[in-house]
């Protein structure tokens, strides 16, 4: 079993363009209706949908950054990208917050190496 998030859009264009400048991803399929980015073995996927976004629970993405986090933000920066929150220390290790354009949230952490 592959893992396949699913981000829903009413604005297919903007979305996809902001996931490509977080993940820093070419997606290799793009239609009017879904996008698939790989991500680390697993499928991001968006989907655009007509009308409002379906209701129910949100899924909250979590993102482990393969860049430290302050050259990650300096590049989310420069692309018009803002934050919801600056890096904040956490058990694991440290991470930030932002939202993706239909206000998903988006965790993006920074694991602190297991010796």
């Amino acid at each position: 079993m592959k893992l396949q998030p699913v981000v829903y859009t009413t604005d297919m264009g903007t979305t996809v363009g902001w996931y490509e400048a977080v993940l820093d991803v070419d997606p290799p399929f793009r239609s009017d209706m879904w996008t698939a980015f790989p991500v680390d073995g697993a499928t991001l996927g968006i989907h655009h949908v007509e009308g409002p976004l379906p209701e129910g629970s949100r899924v909250h993405l979590s993102l482990v950054a393969t860049e430290s986090l302050e050259s990650l933000i300096e590049r989310l920066e420069g692309v018009g990208i803002e934050l919801e929150s600056g890096i904040e220390d956490q058990p694991f290790g440290r991470s930030f917050l932002l939202r993706d354009p239909e206000g998903n949230p988006i965790q993006v952490n920074e694991h602190r190496h297991q010796e």
